[in-house]
């Protein structure tokens, strides 16, 4: 069995409403299925991006987490 894992993210204005962002999703399923995959589920990947050191010290970013929402195929 074939999975994939496709970062999804709606986008969204100040107008939309939560059916936009479920057709966003509906749309991305429909491609993967025309594709052969079938949708699997949705998931969250939370990862830490390491901070920088900087120039002596200057500039120097600290460590932050980030999250990610994907949606998960298999074939």
């Amino acid at each position: 069995m074939e999975y994939k894992v496709l970062p999804f993210n709606a986008h969204l204005t100040r107008k939309d409403s939560a059916d936009e962002a479920a057709n966003q999703l509906q749309r991305c399923i429909d491609e993967m299925q025309s594709q052969g995959y079938e949708f699997v589920g949705m998931g969250s990947i939370t990862t830490n991006v390491a901070g920088t050191n900087g120039c002596l010290g200057i500039g120097a970013k600290p460590d932050f987490m980030v999250g990610v929402d994907v949606v998960i195929f298999r074939k």
